[in-house]
């Protein structure tokens, strides 16, 4: 059975406006020239690394808009093939290709859940990602993701 690709994340460390060109995150271990970066509907190409983590970009491929984005959005890092322009169909395989299943059309976050036990009678489906906001300490909104990752 093939294993199944889990994208890496990061999270922007500065807000980007939109048509930045380059983007801050607050870690640049598993991004690349040629990667591209998925934040808040808006896929970006990674041209190059720059200073610290700064992270050089081509905004709104794929035929996603450029936008503004705040500090700490969570970025999915992965290859071009690794992001789609449909929902998923059906019902997850058991070993799904690639975790999240990113719909770069709509913009969404989709995770495959339930048990893959026993073999072949696995009860399985896939969950949009949800965003819920809650107030935090000194009143500073709190974005919560729901879920974060496949069962």
């Amino acid at each position: 059975m093939p294993a199944t690709v889990t994208l890496s994340t990061t999270t922007l460390s500065a807000a980007v406006g939109p048509s930045d060109q380059q983007v801050k995150v607050a870690s640049t271990s598993d991004v690349l020239p040629g990667l591209m970066l998925f934040i808040e509907g808006e896929l970006m190409e990674v041209t190059s690394l720059g200073i610290d983590t700064w992270v050089n970009v081509l905004r709104g491929r794929d035929g996603t808009a450029g936008a503004a984005h705040d500090s700490d959005s969570t970025i999915y890092i992965g290859r071009a093939d690794q992001f789609f322009r449909a929902n998923p169909p059906g019902v997850p395989a058991e070993a799904i290709p690639v975790s999240p299943h990113i719909n770069v059309v709509e913009g969404s976050i989709w995770f495959a859940r339930g048990d893959t036990l026993p073999e072949g009678q696995s009860n399985r489906w896939w969950q949009k990602q949800s965003v819920s906001y809650t107030e935090g300490p000194l009143g500073v909104r709190v974005e919560t993701l729901d879920p974060t990752a496949s069962t």
